[in-house]
């Protein structure tokens, strides 16, 4: 459980599959505004709830976070035209274990959809989950990249499909569809 301070939720609903348990009493958050005519930066404060966010048991969450946390680009990696940061999670140099955070999923999202598109994001995808096999979580991780139609045009999907123990079904399914158009920019 980890806590995050925000504005009280008015839908009380949070992303995917996460909840949000009692909050804290409200406190004041200072923040800086750097975009003044003058240059002089203002400083505001702003009441704020702190909640802690109570991690869910099922593996949806691990798998958003896996497969759309940017990974930092290597240094053989290709990076999209025009783009000189390598992104990646800062904290990856304090985690320790040398196991890269995410996927580089990001490296396809601009550009071409050439050929060899599918194969790329099925590897990146898998690459991203892979961590699950070797920590105990899955048997196995079987992911497969296709296009699907969408809106009048095909776009990249992924499909990770988790499996557990030696069950023959998987125990996540589900196809996540991206914004990368097939034959587009």
């Amino acid at each position: 459980m980890f806590d995050i301070a925000t504005r009280t939720p008015t839908t009380g609903r949070t992303p995917f599959d996460l909840q949000l348990l009692a909050p804290l009493p409200a406190s004041a958050y200072a923040w800086h505004n750097f975009a003044t005519a003058d240059g002089e930066p203002i400083t505001y404060a702003e009441q704020l709830r702190t909640f802690a966010l109570g991690l869910e048991p099922t593996l949806q969450t691990a798998i958003v976070l896996s497969l759309f946390t940017d990974r930092r680009a290597g240094p053989d990696d290709a990076l999209p035209a025009g783009v000189t940061d390598r992104r990646g999670w800062v904290g990856e140099e304090f985690v320790g274990d040398g196991e890269p955070w995410g996927s580089l999923l990001w490296l396809l999202y601009t550009g071409k959809a050439t050929a060899d598109v599918l194969e790329r994001a099925r590897f990146a995808a898998q690459e991203a989950l892979d961590w699950m096999v070797r920590d105990g979580v899955a048997s196995r991780v079987v992911v497969t990249a296709e296009w699907v139609a969408a809106e009048g045009a095909e776009r990249l999907a992924i499909r990770p499909q988790i499996y557990q123990g030696d069950d023959a079904a998987p125990v996540y399914d589900v196809l996540w569809g991206t914004s990368l158009r097939r034959g587009g920019a």
